[in-house]
């Protein structure tokens, strides 16, 4: 999260959208009057070059991934309604399948194996257990990206990047807050087969949790379950 009284910005940061990389890619362009939250882990802060690229600043009474209420109320109310205020908001299907795995990064369930019998002419379905245990997570205790970019269910943030289109939405941004155009970092990423289209992990009862939870990011966004080559 950064609030940038040098450039008059606040950035929330959602869950699971890139939101890292966003906020590594503009902490080189805060000083030390601005707030850059720092990270949990700092095992996923270097680039694909291997640079060290997210700086912290200042990080003071907030958090990473505080919510706009407990930001709005944080600040006085002339910061919070002067500054430029965006988020990133994600297709909520796809967002549910890369939260599961980076929940259950270090759960080896999630690398199948073929065994011996597999190898005999027996049917190898590697996603045969990583279901059950992603129909489990979705049936519990897990929540939508509304409270980072809405406020008594409205929106109260002038801009929201879609993830999809997470570059050139970034571009806006950039041009938004005065800042040069930069590509993006790519941290926190890898955590998931890249072989299987999120929609693969989903049966009618997880497709409609899903739905059911993120109503906001529906209406507002107009997303829906895609399978590949569907347009």
């Amino acid at each position: 999260m950064i609030i940038s009284h040098s450039r008059k910005f606040i950035f929330i940061k959602s869950y699971k959208t890139a939101g890292t990389s966003v906020e590594a890619a503009l902490s080189k362009y805060c000083t030390d009057e601005d707030v850059v939250t720092p990270l949990g882990d700092y095992r996923f802060n270097r680039d694909e070059s291997d640079n060290w690229i997210h700086q912290s600043h200042n990080p003071s009474n907030f958090q990473q991934h505080d919510k706009a209420l407990v930001i709005r109320n944080k600040l006085s109310r002339e910061i919070w309604d002067s500054y430029y205020k965006f988020s990133i908001t994600r297709n909520p299907w796809d967002r549910a399948v890369s939260f599961f795995f980076w929940e259950n990064r270090r759960n080896s369930t999630l690398m199948p194996r073929k065994r011996f019998y597999h190898y005999l002419g027996v049917p190898f379905d590697e996603l045969s257990d990583i279901r059950k245990l992603f129909a489990e997570y979705i049936k519990g205790d897990w929540s939508n990206n509304d409270s980072f970019y809405m406020i008594d269910n409205e929106l109260c943030v002038d801009f929201v990047i879609r993830y999809e289109n997470l570059q050139e939405d970034f571009k806006k941004v950039c041009q938004a807050i005065d800042v040069p155009e930069m590509d993006l970092p790519r941290l926190k990423s890898g955590m998931r087969q890249k072989n299987h289209h999120y929609s693969d992990y989903y049966d009618d009862e997880t497709r409609q949790i899903v739905a059911d939870r993120n109503q906001n990011d529906i209406r507002l966004f107009g997303y829906r379950l895609q399978t590949p080559g569907a347009k």
